[in-house]
């Protein structure tokens, strides 16, 4: 019950993902009532989910709540494409448990476990002032574009071989496996823990995207060819499937009192399929808007948006050669211009001045690809998440 005694929460989240809880969390925190709906409250999230260091936000930082949200740092991971390049930032894996613990639902979050559909979401606006929906992009609504990958956690030393002497492998182009029925893809290797690898083969845009089991063949052939122990690839010690939707789903827009947020409000980069930092580092604005009675804040200007889909539509039609070329030349960039394009809030004109000098820098060949690849036209592009309630 808000404070008016009308009997309505001042705001119900659907969904209680990363973003869901941390708008709970921080909306009781800052004296609202809050209605949270979710299947499994207490779920623990088992994806890996990083970020750059310096994306975690303030009120997530050690000496504000009190724990390490992070489990593991490594600075300049490498990107191969297939030339070598070193992105001069500190990449971090989050520590899913305790990101969980300093995000509480305390006494001013009301807890019910449903799974609701569309109009179960609509039908909040009966008990609360505002309804948030946070259940991530995907539903049968959105058959748009994906980022795919499918990874194995393996013991530091049998991962060894995988990364050939470097720290981390934030996207590995180069050719070293024994299909090409995924599409253009790269291997991430990254460590999430102590003694611990994460090995994945991605497939950044796909539409439609590769089967979990296609990517796990590529995977496999690209890690025997490096030398990996065929002991860890049988056994390794967890297994991750990923499927991230790139475009957010339909809007709520028949309905102003209910929003969304999140991957499901387009707070994911629609180039690279990253969504967490953008969506912790929005909360404390969503926070304020939903007290005062404003809409919660776009994630980024329209023009922002517009290059991200561009850069998106250009992945999903270009040939292998000409992604290549494209991340080589993303490599070659100043370190300043490659957070430009990763950060998913960037303003438009940085992001058009990274993705320019790309563009700029790719051979001749594939400079006429990549317009080729945005000009071309796809009757798909009529038939995947567009629309509204």
């Amino acid at each position: 019950m808000d404070a008016t005694g009308s009997g309505l929460f001042d705001v119900a989240i659907v969904g209680l993902g990363p973003a869901g809880r941390a708008l709970a969390s921080r909306c009781a925190g800052a004296g609202l009532t809050v209605l949270a709906v979710d299947p499994a409250p207490d779920a623990v999230w088992r994806q890996t989910l990083s970020l750059w260091a310096d994306q975690v936000p303030p009120w997530l930082r050690a000496d504000a709540c009190g724990t390490d949200v992070l489990a593991n740092r490594v600075y300049g991971p490498a990107m191969y494409a297939p030339e070598r390049a070193v992105l001069e930032r500190e990449y971090a894996v989050l520590d899913t448990e305790e990101l969980h613990a300093a995000l509480p639902l305390g006494p001013g979050v009301t807890v019910e476990r449903d799974t609701l559909d569309d109009s179960g979401v609509l039908a909040l606006t009966e008990r609360a002032h505002r309804v948030v929906d946070c259940r991530g992009a995907g539903g049968q609504r959105n058959r748009g574009p994906l980022q795919t990958a499918y990874g194995i956690v393996v013991e530091a030393d049998a991962a060894a071989p995988a990364l050939g002497g470097e720290s981390a492998l934030f996207m590995d182009w180069r050719s070293d496996h024994d299909d090409d029925e995924a599409g253009p893809g790269f291997l991430y290797a990254i460590p999430v823990g102590p003694g611990r690898v994460l090995l994945e083969e991605t497939c950044l845009a796909g539409w439609p995207a590769p089967r979990p089991a296609v990517l796990e063949t590529r995977l496999r052939s690209r890690l025997r060819r490096r030398g990996v122990d065929r002991a860890a690839l049988d056994e390794p010690l967890a297994v991750e499937r990923v499927r991230i939707p790139l475009t957010p789903r339909p809007r709520y827009a028949a309905n102003p009192r209910v929003e969304a947020f999140g991957t499901a409000g387009g707070y994911g980069h629609a180039a690279t399929g990253y969504s967490v930092a953008a969506a912790l580092g929005a909360v404390p604005g969503a926070v304020v808007a939903l007290g005062t009675g404003r809409p919660i804040p776009e994630p980024r200007s329209p023009l922002t948006t517009a290059l991200h889909s561009l850069g998106l539509r250009a992945l999903l039609r270009a040939d292998h050669e000409t992604v290549r070329e494209l991340f080589s030349a993303f490599g070659r960039l100043e370190s300043r211009k490659q957070r430009w394009f990763l950060d998913a809030a960037s303003p438009s004109y940085q992001v058009g001045s990274a993705m320019w000098g790309m563009w700029a820098d790719m051979p001749v060949q594939q400079k006429a690809g990549m317009i080729a690849a945005v000009l071309k036209k796809d009757p798909r592009d009529h038939a995947g998440s567009s629309g509204s309630d």
